[in-house]
């Protein structure tokens, strides 16, 4: 029996890989339970990337979310930029003192939200939305998400719903730390329009592209994989922005089919590179993940507009569920295109 235990930390996507291709090794019996342990620890002690070069690539990460969402102006990037910045040394902080990571998420989405309210009521002309979410955009569960959908597909329930309920805290913390964050700019008398603003469709694609490309650098994606994962991302996102004419009222069938498309084509890329399709789907997946509509939720609900709030909150559900039955879908058809596949080429044999 060989069971796999990952750790719920900082994603090092390499680790990932290594993991699944010695698991291979092991099931095809090209090495030893012993010798792979070795290798195993091996792998999981090495250094993982530079903190400044992870850093670095989160922080260009944030550059393509603001122009994703349609963030307009030098200034919303840089204010994007610094509340990001400042949530490096609370993110070190709080782990030190050894408090749970949900503790790091809550503390993340206070500031990120916090700090673009308090520049807007200084008078300072920033798209406040935009910028909370491209900073947020980081720390959106997709992994678990992809993780959760991935394990169920796979018999393993348990481990299905142990990341199920991670996705669902994380993003209910990311919402209680927004909560709070819009809260400031609410008392400060702040007011302005939660509807995002349709963004040209190469632009939305080019700050996908972007956005997936900083966050696959900083978690660790092997050099090879990071261009199957941005072709997956800006294909997924392109059949959304064509289809999505209307972004206040979202078109959850072409979430639907942009996820399906996730799924089949990271099992396909993962086959021929030999790795594990969550590594792809996971961090392509992050276009698709409803940031906005829960930033809008939180919004309305600090500003006292329930109705407003709650559908918003309807929106950002129905996305998720509409991206869960996608993948789902699609990780079904591409897993069973494969094993067809391998069985036609055994006949031919």
């Amino acid at each position: 029996t060989v069971m796999r235990e990952i750790s719920v930390t900082s994603p090092r996507l390499e680790v990932l890989a290594g993991t699944d291709a010695l698991l291979d090794r092991v099931e095809n019996g090209e090495i030893g339970l012993d010798a792979a342990l070795d290798e195993l620890r091996t792998l999981v002690a090495s250094r993982g990337r530079p903190l400044r070069s992870e850093r670095i690539a989160l922080l260009v990460a944030v550059v393509g979310w603001v122009l994703f969402l349609g963030g307009t102006g030098v200034l919303t990037v840089l204010i994007a930029l610094a509340a990001t910045v400042l949530t490096f040394p609370v993110e070190r902080l709080v782990g030190a003192v050894g408090l749970p990571r949900l503790a790091t998420v809550f503390s993340i989405a206070v500031i990120v939200a916090a700090i673009p309210n308090l520049v807007s009521a200084a008078g300072v002309g920033v798209s406040v939305g935009p910028a909370v979410v491209a900073a947020l955009y980081n720390h959106l569960p997709g992994r678990a998400f992809v993780s959760s959908v991935i394990d169920g597909l796979a018999n393993q329930p348990l481990s299905s719903i142990a990341r199920g309920v991670e996705a669902l805290l994380t993003a209910g913390f990311l919402a209680l730390g927004m909560l709070v964050g819009n809260t400031v700019g609410a008392g400060l008398g702040l007011s302005y329009d939660p509807e995002r603003v349709a963004t040209p469709v190469p632009v939305s694609v080019l700050g996908a592209v972007i956005g997936v490309v900083g966050i696959g650098v900083a978690w660790g994606t092997p050099r090879r994989s990071v261009l199957p994962i941005v072709a997956i991302a800006g294909g997924s996102w392109l059949i959304v922005a064509l289809a999505d004419f209307d972004p206040s009222e979202p078109n959850w069938l072409a979430y639907g089919i942009a996820s399906a498309l996730v799924g089949v084509a990271g099992v396909g890329v993962a086959v021929l590179q030999q790795s594990s399709p969550s590594m792809y789907i996971g961090v392509a997946i992050l276009p698709l993940v409803p940031g906005f509509a829960l930033y809008t939720s939180m919004l309305a609900f600090a500003q006292g507009e329930t109705a407003d709030a709650t559908d918003a909150l309807a929106d950002a559900g129905i996305i998720s569920l509409a991206s869960a039955i996608g993948v789902a879908l699609g990780l079904s058809i591409g897993r069973n295109a494969v094993t067809v596949g391998r069985r036609v080429l055994q006949t031919k044999s």
